[in-house]
């Protein structure tokens, strides 16, 4: 392939070839410049870098490392232009820092003869010698090192992205344990700006105590072994974070500790205890409601068999036309007495019953409790003779007292059965019942002088079926639902009810409806 020089480069090269050919006449003569061409050729050919020497911009003098850098024979590159071997984006800065005669070093693309590119760091010196002006300049290849400097940005980068897009807070510390770097995560789990605690000590973000109970292990750290503790972090509020840290050496120079907060992991741990508690009391409700349904089943054959028993058997006895009408009349009277109690005991049941499908509405009117507890009281006064009770009631004279809007049917029912159960537990004592408002409710009370109920009785006394029990054989039959029934009617009013008691104290009902 021919090479085609311009005139210049032409003109260069037989200039250097007939002052080479003057050095081999003049046999070496000190005087001359090119009596210094052996030691410049032992010193450039030993040199890894291109050296070149310039003049006026175009080369006289290259070593071998520089031809083979740019791909061209030592013959070929005599006489080019310096900037011919750059790309050409490139040339106007090599011929400015040749005219310049700058002694920086700076980097230009240059450009093989195949056409290939690499990166070149350039540094030039221009000096004077017998009346002309030449450059020296050095060419070293970077390409490697601009790869290797590429790819360390990249690393740098995936790095920095891993670190500022971990969810985990992440700070790095020096040997001697002053914190040098921290991600994003960190600053905002403690509310901390970076400059609060970069080239501070990392025991400035726990609490004095916590270090003496829970110190930092660098013994441990600079073995070799990864620490994990849970301990607190002060945040920049001086709030105590629970957090898990992570920590480990990973160099002779640094330190890495990873930052967990365990704030929302505490808060569901401790949601799940409350659903396991909940899970556990449910369970054992069931459980006790599963006993309480067997011992209803058996205590319903007992309570239905003895007045069905007294109802059959005593009307049996009125089949015999010998009986005096006083007899007769006493016989009469046990049949009510025991379908009454038989009455009871279905509409218990009815009740519970309509309650769990829904099937009873609550019907609000305009009440006069006044009448209402005059009813109540009018009909329990004979109950109240037979337990030697004194029973009375207390309405306060208050207007909403007197219009009082709810479901006097289910306010009824709730009230004689809490009136009820206080006769059957009090004997020769008082019992007294009856409301007056409080802010937008109305109170209503039963309150009774009889034998109480233990605190753990009174946990389950609103439970389906459960009857409280006390020593000796005096324990009233019963269904077991009154008070259940009585809680869940006055929740379907918007109420709620309470007991207060202590054992031979008596005990006192309390439920709250709203003044609508």
């Amino acid at each position: 392939m021919t090479e085609h020089l311009s005139n210049r480069e032409l003109e260069v090269r037989v200039k250097y070839l007939e002052e080479k050919l003057g050095y081999f006449i003049e046999e070496n003569s000190m005087g001359s410049f090119w009596s210094m061409d052996h030691r410049f050729r032992i010193l450039a050919e030993a040199a890894h870098e291109g050296i070149f020497i310039l003049e006026n911009g175009f080369c006289i003098e290259a070593n071998h490392s520089g031809c083979e850098m740019f791909g061209y024979s030592y013959q070929e590159i005599i006489g080019k232009a310096a900037s011919s071997v750059f790309i050409p984006e490139h040339r106007d800065i090599i011929r400015k820092k040749i005219e310049s005669r700058d002694s920086e070093a700076y980097e230009a693309t240059g450009l093989r003869k195949d056409g290939t590119l690499f990166s070149a760091e350039i540094r030039g010196r221009t000096f004077e010698y017998e009346n002309r002006t030449f450059r020296v300049s050095t060419v070293v290849d970077i390409t490697a090192r601009k790869t290797a400097e590429q790819k360390l940005l990249e690393s740098e980068s995936k790095y920095r992205s891993v670190v500022e897009n971990a969810a985990d807070g992440i700070l790095i510390g020096d040997a001697r344990g002053n914190i040098v770097d921290v991600n994003g995560s960190f600053l905002k789990m403690t509310g901390y700006e970076a400059h609060d605690i970069l080239q501070h000590h990392i025991s400035i973000l726990f609490d004095r105590d916590e270090l003496k109970e829970r110190p930092l292990r660098f013994d441990l750290l600079d073995l070799g072994e990864s620490v994990i503790i849970e301990r607190e972090i002060v945040n920049k509020a001086g709030e105590g974070i629970p957090i898990e840290m992570n920590s480990k050496r990973t160099s002779k120079d640094n330190y890495l500790a990873i930052i967990r907060d365990l704030r929302e992991r505490r808060k569901a741990e401790e949601n799940l205890r409350g659903i396991n508690r909940e899970l556990k009391e449910a369970k054992e409700k069931a459980e006790e409601s599963d006993r309480l349904k067997t011992a209803f089943l058996a205590n319903m054959s007992h309570e239905i068999r003895t007045p069905m028993n007294g109802v059959l058997g005593f009307a049996e006895l009125l089949k015999d036309p010998d009986q005096s009408t006083d007899s007769r009349n006493t016989y009469l009277d046990i049949i009510i007495s025991s379908g009454q109690q038989l009455l009871h005991i279905i509409n218990d049941v009815l009740a519970i019953s309509k309650i769990e499908t829904g099937q009873m509405p609550v019907l609000f009117s305009r009440v006069d409790l006044m009448s209402t507890f005059e009813d109540i009281h009018r009909f329990f006064v004979p109950f109240a003779s037979e337990t030697r009770n004194q029973l009375s009631y207390e309405v306060e004279d208050h207007p909403a007292c007197h219009s009082f809007e709810c479901d006097e049917t289910k306010v009824k029912q709730v009230l004689i059965n809490l009136v009820s159960n206080a006769l059957k537990f009090t004997h020769d004592g008082k019992v007294k019942f009856g409301a007056y408002p409080e802010a937008d409710r109305m109170h209503f009370f039963v309150k009774d002088t009889g034998i109480g109920i233990s605190a753990a009785d009174q946990k389950r006394i609103f439970y389906r079926f459960y009857q409280v029990t006390h020593g000796g054989g005096d324990n009233p039959k019963g269904t077991g639902l009154g008070l259940s029934i009585s809680q869940r009617l006055i929740e379907m009013m918007g109420g709620d009810i309470r007991v207060d008691s202590t054992p031979g104290e008596g005990a006192v009902f309390h439920f709250w409806l709203p003044v609508r």
